[in-house]
Order: structure tokens, then sequence, then C-alpha cells
């Protein structure tokens, strides 16, 4: 295999020798180095999509992207990442160690200040241990939301006060204090009541106080579509009036026909602004793509194509759609390759004259967990008929698996696939999360690409076609 190599000294001159920009100019350059990275990929989150680009065995990466208007994004390698802001024309040099970005970020080019301010706002973040305030009690959690929020409004207006920032980097961070506050607090309750079982109302939250700023928030601002505790919040208040809806109505409980059209419903009842409707019907659309698959995403998707008015979503949603051309039912998939838990190496061929139930899982995973009495009970009900169960881990630690794999006598068939959940499975696949099942045919065509969960009602599928 011929390895991507790229000097220092190319990328300098790439990125800063362009000539003059234009004037207006889409393209943005992002280059750099990676220190002591595992991976040969570099990891970048931008408009709910993760793409990767290659990474040279010396750590030297270049990018090239183009945009609309500015853009906020994660980028990263061996899933740890930082946040950059970029506007059209930019370009950047970054450097920094895989191991610790945010205490070795390092920057030339456009937008230093503005990067080097965000890269220490996460290093600020995970330093107050923000995450582990939802465990705390109320006052606690509150104490250090405050004490946090306020140092770090200091840090924003300080650089303010010494650098002249993009105009719009201004709006997102102040969008930023304004919203983020109130996205944790939400977070905050759902987490004391999902798994702490604790009341909202047992709380003693400022829940009127709450409930009036997100009353105040200006639903409409297409603006801020980029900004994620802004959209976190519209989200939250989206299923607040789908389940509120569906409460009034009682056609439209328990049936996933009934929760689409509450869900559209609420879309039409709190958003006016066509392409923020747009955007968050397009998020439904690949929320059930990725978590339901084709068939059930098909209704969003009609309705979205029926409705928009927003030509860059219709691009991605194609895009998104080829992508289930190969794994369509009757389509045939590759002899992936896996290890199983005795160390041999072993095909997906090896299984051909059965049926073959997939499960996709991980040890840290406990829906997956969850699923494994169901999955046992099944595998008991077909004994003896030709139906494969296998359990493919895409755990990190192969000996994680090991040990829950033997400690809980876990019989069959055990396989564990290399790079997790960069495997060939999960990317042919676009598993994004688990557990996910699949269902082959004999011949080890697909007859199902999401099928349904043992707990579910499998059995009339696997019926059907045995």
């Amino acid at each position: 295999m011929r390895h991507l190599s790229i000097s220092p000294l190319f990328l300098l001159l790439f990125v800063f020798s362009c000539g003059p920009k234009q004037a207006f100019d889409s393209t943005i350059i992002i280059a750099g180095q990676f220190l002591n990275s595992e991976s040969k990929e570099v990891e970048l989150y931008m408009e709910n999509d993760l793409e990767f680009f290659p990474l040279a065995e010396d750590g030297y990466f270049l990018i090239r992207l183009e945009i609309d208007d500015y853009q906020t994004f994660q980028l990263g390698t061996d899933r740890r990442s930082f946040e950059l802001f970029m506007a059209p024309g930019d370009s950047i040099y970054v450097t920094a160690d895989a191991k610790d970005f945010r205490n070795s970020f390092q920057a030339s080019g456009d937008r230093v200040e503005e990067n080097t301010y965000l890269v220490e706002k996460g290093r600020s973040y995970s330093e107050s241990s923000m995450m582990d305030l939802i465990e705390k009690d109320k006052d606690e959690y509150l104490e250090g939301m405050n004490i946090f929020f306020t140092k770090q409004r200091r840090c924003f207006e300080k650089l303010k006060q010494a650098h002249e920032l993009h105009p719009g980097f201004l709006k997102l961070e102040e969008a930023y204090f304004e919203f983020s506050p109130l996205s944790m607090n939400l977070y905050y309750l759902n987490y004391q009541a999902y798994f702490k079982n604790v009341a909202k109302e047992d709380l003693d939250f400022p829940l009127e106080e709450m409930k009036a700023k997100l009353a105040e928030i200006d639903l409409d601002r297409s603006d801020l579509l980029i900004d994620g505790t802004y959209t976190a919040i519209i989200s939250h208040l989206l299923s607040e009036k789908t389940n509120e809806i569906s409460k009034q109505d009682s056609t439209l409980q328990n049936t996933p026909e009934g929760n689409e059209r509450a869900s559209f419903l609420a879309m039409e009842d709190l958003l006016e602004n066509p392409l923020v409707k747009d955007y968050f019907l397009f998020r439904h659309v690949m929320e059930n793509l990725q978590f339901k698959g084709l068939e059930a995403a098909k209704p969003s998707i009609e309705k979205f194509q029926a409705e928009n008015q927003s030509p860059k979503l219709v691009t991605k949603l194609e895009k998104e759609l080829k992508k289930w051309d190969a794994i369509l039912p009757g389509m045939a998939i590759p002899d992936f390759t896996f290890e199983d838990i005795s160390g041999e190496m072993v095909q997906l061929s090896d299984l051909k004259g059965t049926l073959v139930y997939i499960d996709i899982w991980a040890t840290w995973c406990k829906p997956c967990i969850e699923e494994h009495p169901y999955w046992d009970q099944l595998k008991a009900d077909y004994e003896g008929q030709p139906v494969s169960f296998l359990t493919v881990s895409i755990d990190e630690n192969k000996e994680t698996w090991e040990k829950m794999v033997i400690s809980k006598n876990m019989e069959g068939l055990q396989w564990i696939a290399e790079k997790a959940w960069r495997s060939d499975l999960n990317q042919y696949f676009m598993v994004n999360s688990i557990p996910r099942f699949i269902l082959l045919d004999q011949e080890g065509k697909i007859i199902d690409p999401n099928a349904e969960r043992p707990s579910g009602d499998i059995r009339k599928t696997l019926d059907q076609f045995l």
C-alpha cells in the first residue's frame, strides 16, 4: 500500500502562499500535524456529518472544504477532538499532540485568536468537570454552573477587548452564553429523573424561571442552526410538544405512524421559519434512517421531499439515500472476516446455508446487555433449525469482550470485529447505534438491514424465511 507523504514545508507553502483572496472564496483549508496519533485518519464533524481524511504516518494532514458561510466543527483523531471556527476563504495550520489536544494546541493563519479561545474553553470545561455536575445535588450543581459560566464570560469579554473578531464568531459565542446554561439545566433534570428516579418537582429546581426563559426563545433563528445548544433546546421543545399532542389524541399513541404524525404536528405548531422547519424535518429523517432504517423513514422522507425549501439539504439527503442502495433487501454483501472467541479467523460465508441473525453489540452497551435474555430464549426456541445466531462485538478492548463472554458463559457464535466502530461491517451497514440487528438469507443476501430486536417481533420474519 502506498502511504500518504506530506512535508510540513509543502503544507505551509500551500496554505499560506495562495495569493490574494477573491471577493468570495468558499474554500477553507485546514492543514497541520497530529503527533502521537494511533489512527490513519483525521475526523471532522460538521453539520451532523462525520467525515474522515487521510493522516500520514508522520501525522501530517491536509483538508480542503467548501462552505457557504462561517462554520464551527470538531476536528481530531483517535476519537479525541477540539472545536474550530472558520469562514469562507480561511486557511489555518494547526499542530497538537493527539494524546492531549487542549494543552498542546498551536495555530497559525486565519482565526488564531478565535480558535485558541475555543480550545482553551474546551480545556476549562473539562478541568471544571462540568459533566460531573449532573451527578451532584441541586445546590452544588447550580453553584458549579455559575462559577464556570461567570469565569468563561470574563474570558470572552477580555478576548473581545483585545482582538477584532469575526462577527459570526461573536454571534455564536453570545448564543452559547444564552443557551448553554439552559441546555445543561434540561440535561441535568432529565438525568436526575431517568438515572436517579428523582422527579423534577422534588428537586426544588427553579423550574418556573427556566420555563419563562424557554418561552422567550425565538425558535425561528435560521442563523443559529449551526449552534448545538440552540438546536438542542428546540429539539427538547419539539419532543415535549410531540408528547403533549399524543396525550391529547389517543389515535396518535403507541404506533409508529401515530408517533410520526405527532412529530409532524409539533413541527408545524412550533416552527414558522421554513428554513428552520426544513432543518428539523431533515434531522428527523436522518434520525429515522440511522436508528430505524429506510423503510421506517419513508413517511418522513416523503414529507421532506414534498415540502422542503432548502436545496442544500435535498442534496445531502440524496447523497445519504444513495448509500442505502447497497444494503437493500436482496442485495449480496461482502464476505466480512472476524475473529472468534477461540482466536480463529472466521467469515460470514462459513454460515451459508442458514439464515444468519446478527447482533452487533459491545460490553459497555446497556441496551445491548438487556437484549441478551431475549436472545438466549430465541436461540433455544429455534434450536435445531437452520438459523445461525451470530453476535459481533465492536469492543475496542478485546480482553474486556473475552472476559464478559467467559464470565457470563455466553455460548454459540461469539465473534469480534477489527477496528470497533470503524469496522468494515459497521461501515457497510452504516451502524450509528447499538444494538443493531441484521438478518441474512441462506445465500448471504440481505433480508433486513435493520431487523427487529429479539425482544421485538423477529420471530415472524424468521418463520417466513425458514
